[in-house]
């Protein structure tokens, strides 16, 4: 009897183990296999469904060893840190057979040693880093460019190569996460490229971003000098876009250039933005001196200014040369001197 009481309390942990994969903190190898056996926890995202470890907090090659043989999407978000040996682990991880579903989450880690950004690069399927703050590897930026869906980075700074090589992206073309099935944007972006953590841009940088075609989104730049804003401006939007519904389109669509976190904007950086031919967003801008906003009223697309909340007449008779404007309802007009 004795015997059959330990046995039980010994079989006890691992079908606890096995219930929420979601909420273990610490696991070795005999209890993975058990939550393996029964199926870890899956959770739903955006980027599609996860076998979710998020709350481990370490990861050894042997308990990755077990868990890449899921088969299916994989999500460590709880880890800070990652070793080559583990990431090379990872990078066996097979596709999943539904094709293009994102493969392995990683949105805890900050740093990446370069022969774990190496290893990694190798991973066959979407590799998620929201968190990365530093990124240097040229092979992990070429393996990001090629993913489907938008790329999604906490770098803070970006060096003009590693730009060059993400702005090569054009994973939001087509979407093929359900088999059988493509889904376009409807707005023909051919990417989305975020990088929400960047307060500053060199010239150097902001020109190899050119290549780049769709939505890119800066949204942590504070301040924009006019040589900057004059090498962001000649982004040529999507060259080859299409329709959600398949077809061509019959005119070039333009990309989309995302700058919240500009509160202000001097006249010349107005004037070197305004050549932009896509869609320009400033929502963070609060008020425009009258020759500002006539340079951004020279701007051809579609212009948000929708964070304004002083509005002078003569700045409102300005901006109403745009063709295209979003402005805050109701307007914030001021009583004219």
């Amino acid at each position: 009897m004795r015997l059959a009481v330990i046995a039980i309390g010994a079989s006890l942990p691992l079908l606890a183990f096995a219930q929420d994969s979601s909420k273990l903190t610490s696991l070795n190898v005999e209890q993975a296999r058990a939550v393996m056996a029964k199926k870890p926890t899956t959770v739903g995202s955006i980027d599609g469904g996860f076998a979710s470890f998020d709350a481990l907090t370490t990861l050894t090659p042997e308990l990755a060893e077990v868990l890449v043989k899921h088969e299916g999407a994989l999500s460590f978000n709880g880890l800070t840190e990652l070793s080559p040996e583990t990431a090379a682990v990872l990078a066996k991880h097979a596709p999943s057979k539904s094709f293009g579903a994102a493969d392995l989450r990683l949105n805890g880690l900050k740093n990446l040693s370069p022969k774990a950004a190496e290893a990694l690069a190798a991973h066959q399927g979407k590799v998620l880093l929201y968190s990365l703050e530093k990124l240097d590897s040229v092979p992990l930026a070429q393996k990001l460019a090629r993913q489907w869906g938008e790329v999604r980075l906490g770098v803070r700074e970006l060096s003009p190569p590693i730009a060059a090589e993400l702005a090569k992206h054009r994973g939001t073309e087509e979407d093929k996460t359900r088999p059988g099935v493509i889904f376009r944007r409807q707005d023909g972006a051919a990417s989305v490229l975020r990088l929400d953590n960047i307060a500053s841009l060199t010239p150097e940088t902001a020109e190899a971003l050119l290549a780049h075609e769709g939505v890119l989104v800066l949204n942590d730049l504070t301040a924009l000098p006019p040589a900057v804003a004059a090498s962001l401006a000649k982004r040529v939007g999507n060259s080859q876009a299409v329709r959600a519904n398949g077809s061509s389109l019959t005119a070039k669509r333009t990309g989309t250039l995302v700058l919240n976190g500009l509160e202000t904007l001097s006249t010349e950086s107005a004037t070197a933005l305004s050549a932009f031919t896509g869609e320009l967003v400033l929502k963070a801008i609060t008020e425009l001196t009258p020759g500002t906003a006539a340079a951004l009223a020279k701007h051809p697309g579609r212009l948000h200014l929708t964070g304004l909340t002083t509005l002078s007449p003569e700045t409102h008779t300005a901006l109403q040369a745009h063709k295209n404007l979003l402005l805050p309802r109701p307007l914030p007009l001021t009583a004219g001197k």
